[in-house]
């Protein structure tokens, strides 16, 4: 299929460059612009949001990471849901968000009180690590964040299975 696209005669350069860039063959880059401003606009309509998360991985030998996504906090980086000891001295941190594409986000922290030495009362975070998975059920199969999966699963709301019988 071919279509015709109007380029302003002051961004000819640009197109130029990329031309070149691309060895002559534009098409793939601008289907995939079209596609990525496509799943934009529609994650957009259906009430999801852009999401970024900036992180050291504690999976990946402390890394910097950032991770961007389209979908919804359930429990969001800024109100987290805590689980912490008896003694309060730590305290597991999720964000729980499920994505335009129906996968599902885990993104936690381990915070710890010092409570001894000239650092007494400093909180220190570690353990950052970001995981996705293709349902609530896959999620939950992980020890370490059945806990959160299954309090953002009663905070969505459970859905009902309808039984014919």
């Amino acid at each position: 299929m071919n279509k015709t696209i109007y380029i302003p005669d002051d961004e000819a350069e640009t197109w130029e460059k990329a031309r070149r860039l691309a060895g002559d063959r534009l098409s793939p880059v601008i289907v995939k612009a079209v596609k990525e401003f496509v799943a934009g606009k529609e994650a957009a309509l259906a009430g999801y949001e852009r999401i970024q998360v900036e992180y050291d991985d504690h999976d990946d030998n402390f890394l910097p990471k950032a991770k961007a996504f389209h979908g919804k906090w359930i429990f969001s980086p800024d109100q987290p849901l805590k689980n912490s000891n008896e003694e309060g001295t730590i305290s597991e941190s999720y964000c729980v968000a499920v994505t335009a594409k129906g996968k599902v986000v885990v993104y936690t922290w381990r915070l710890e009180l010092e409570t001894k030495g000239e650092n007494a009362g400093e909180v220190y975070a570690s353990g950052r690590r970001f995981l996705v998975f293709s349902s609530f059920g896959e999620a939950a199969n992980d020890p370490d964040i059945n806990y959160a999966v299954r309090q953002a699963l009663k905070k969505r709301g459970v859905p009902v299975e309808e039984l014919d019988i």
